[in-house]
């Protein structure tokens, strides 16, 4: 996976777009991300992944393509390992983009978050991830699936 990370493009400050003055959470996502360098991001997801999960979702579409993967590829490391909160964020985010805007992502970006989700789905124990409190992954993951299957 890291080799993806050598196809990305690190959106410019402009490709950003417009960001609305009262958006406080797109202002916010703005200022955490903008010119950040993908190993930057990496280690943002390793520091906080829950936070820095939060201001991938409410990215413009090019930049949500840019950083989602990088989620996924630091979700899927060894970094991540009882990360349960990043691991059960990173299969919500998912499930919000597949609910509220499937065409906000590409079609490369959505096959790669779904190949990680089921990754993700089977990994429980490996983040730690109770299930009392954090649902149980692989359900998530098949709301992932039903969600995707009512879009194609």
């Amino acid at each position: 996976m890291k080799l993806i990370l050598g196809f990305i493009k690190v959106p410019s400050k402009s490709e950003y777009g417009v960001i609305e003055r009262d958006n406080l959470d797109a202002e916010c996502a703005f200022n955490q991300f903008v010119g950040k360098l993908l190993d930057d991001a990496q280690g943002m997801f390793r520091e906080n992944a829950l936070y820095y999960q939060e201001d991938v979702i409410l990215m413009p579409s090019i930049v949500f393509n840019c950083y989602a993967p990088v989620f996924a590829i630091y979700i899927l490391s060894d970094n991540a390992e009882t990360d349960s909160d990043g691991a059960s964020s990173f299969l919500h985010m998912i499930i919000e983009l597949l609910q509220e805007n499937r065409l906000f992502a590409s079609s490369k970006t959505v096959s790669l978050l779904l190949d990680t989700a089921n990754i993700v789905s089977n990994r429980q124990n490996f983040y730690d991830a109770d299930i009392d409190i954090y649902s149980d992954f692989s359900e998530l993951y098949n709301k992932i699936v039903e969600l995707e299957a009512r879009i194609k």
